[in-house]
């Protein structure tokens, strides 16, 4: 891609095979697709128009190479990937009813460090985006965030994303507060802010949030909307359009897609706020982690 990334984002990425006739223990029929916080937000600023560059790691193995192929189709900027020899690509088996189980103990991404992002043009991006999934994968994976966002000079932009279960998770507010406290925007939900700080309501809580480091706090709730303090310190509510759920994974992440999309266009936070669930309800009405979101045909490549 010519152009310079305007958003970058670093984590990791697995084959997803989805359960398509039932819960994960009973299944016999399994869509096939790719699922990863980070690159499920680029794919849906790509189809919005955004140059979206990702910065992570692959096996040099076939799931790997589906997973490339898959991302350049879709216009993600894979530049700053590295396709790793010795260590596999991650693997997340999954069900639409919640059950996940991930298969990534020494992963390539799980090698991530702060030498995959030479030569990155982080300080030219509008942003850069994180989630709290990375720290977890290992040291140097956690040490490579932290070293996006000490160079960033765009938005600096994190998703709690918190999940139980994968290493370090217990530790979680350990790892990924310094991330929290260095970010300017931070997209959550409530029990993942819950994590940080505590208060009686939503909107204390992202208050609460605030005064650690974020200016800009968006506290996700899915089917009962989401909601957003401002820079400014007003507090915004937007209630989700109807939407038949087929597939709710990477609803959060199409929904920080389009609410960053918004922002960097300069749109107001109301208006960023409708956009996130648009995009968000586009992705929960589709199969797959990152399907959904129309493209902007107007893209300049």
């Amino acid at each position: 891609m010519s152009a310079a990334p305007e958003v970058i984002a670093v984590g990791e990425t697995m084959l997803s095979l989805v359960a398509l006739d039932g819960p994960l223990e009973e299944a016999t029929s399994f869509h096939a697709t790719h699922g990863g916080a980070e690159s499920n937000t680029c794919v849906a600023l790509a189809r919005l128009g955004r140059n979206a560059a990702w910065v992570s790691r692959v096996g040099a193995d076939p799931m790997g190479g589906r997973i490339l192929a898959a991302l350049a189709r879709e216009g993600v900027d894979l530049s700053w990937v590295t396709t790793d020899p010795d260590r596999p690509t991650g693997l997340m088996l999954r069900d639409t009813v919640g059950t996940v189980r991930y298969y990534r103990d020494g992963s390539a991404a799980s090698a991530i460090s702060p030498d995959d992002l030479q030569g990155v043009p982080v300080e030219d991006a509008g942003a850069v985006f994180a989630t709290g999934i990375t720290p977890l994968l290992g040291r140097d994976p956690g040490r490579a965030v932290r070293a996006l966002f000490r160079r960033a000079r765009g938005r600096r932009v994190l998703d709690l994303n918190l999940r139980r279960g994968l290493r370090g998770s217990d530790r979680a507010s350990a790892l990924i507060g310094p991330l929290l406290r260095s970010s300017d925007l931070a997209f959550g939900g409530v029990d993942e802010f819950r994590a940080f700080e505590q208060a009686q309501t939503t909107e204390g809580l992202a208050r609460a949030i605030s005064r650690l480091g974020p200016a800009e706090v968006v506290v996700k709730a899915g089917r009962a909307g989401a909601s957003a303090l401002d820079p400014d310190g007003r507090w915004h509510q937007v209630a989700p359009a109807p939407v038949q759920d087929v597939d709710p994974v990477g609803t959060g992440d199409a929904f920080d897609a389009g609410y960053l999309h918004a922002r960097l266009a300069g749109a107001e936070v109301p208006e960023a706020l409708a956009e996130g669930a648009r995009c968000g309800a586009a992705v929960a009405a589709t199969m797959g982690d990152a399907d959904g979101v129309t493209r902007n045909e107007s893209r300049q490549k």
